[in-house]
Parts: structure tokens; C-alpha cells; sequence
């Protein structure tokens, strides 16, 4: 069963989780989310996790 949202806040906000994942995938495809720790473990993930599922297609 397909949820329908309720109200409009909650289309307007799964569009801004949309837009703020995208955006963020973009950063990380670009190495433009930061250079602290997290944002280099998130880089070594995202790039590992990329990689692995190229391998398994």
C-alpha cells in the first residue's frame, strides 16, 4: 500500500530530503563536503560503497 502524505508540509518536506541527498551525492562525487574526518571517512565510504556495487552489476 502506497502512503499518501497528508498535508502539504509533507510534500514540501520530502522535496527538500530529495534535493538536500542529491545535493550531497553531488558534493561527495566532486570531494567538496569538507576535509574534516567525518566528511574523509564519508568520502572513503561513499567512493568504497560506489566501487562495489560497479563490481557487482
Amino acid at each position: 500500500m502506497k502512503h499518501n502524505p497528508l498535508h502539504q508540509w509533507q510534500k514540501d518536506h520530502n522535496k527538500r530530503v530529495i534535493d538536500f541527498h542529491k545535493n550531497h551525492a553531488l558534493e561527495l562525487e566532486h570531494s567538496e563536503n569538507g576535509n574534516g574526518l567525518l566528511a574523509k571517512w564519508e568520502r572513503f565510504v561513499y567512493n568504497k560503497g560506489k566501487a562495489l556495487f560497479k563490481s557487482v552489476k
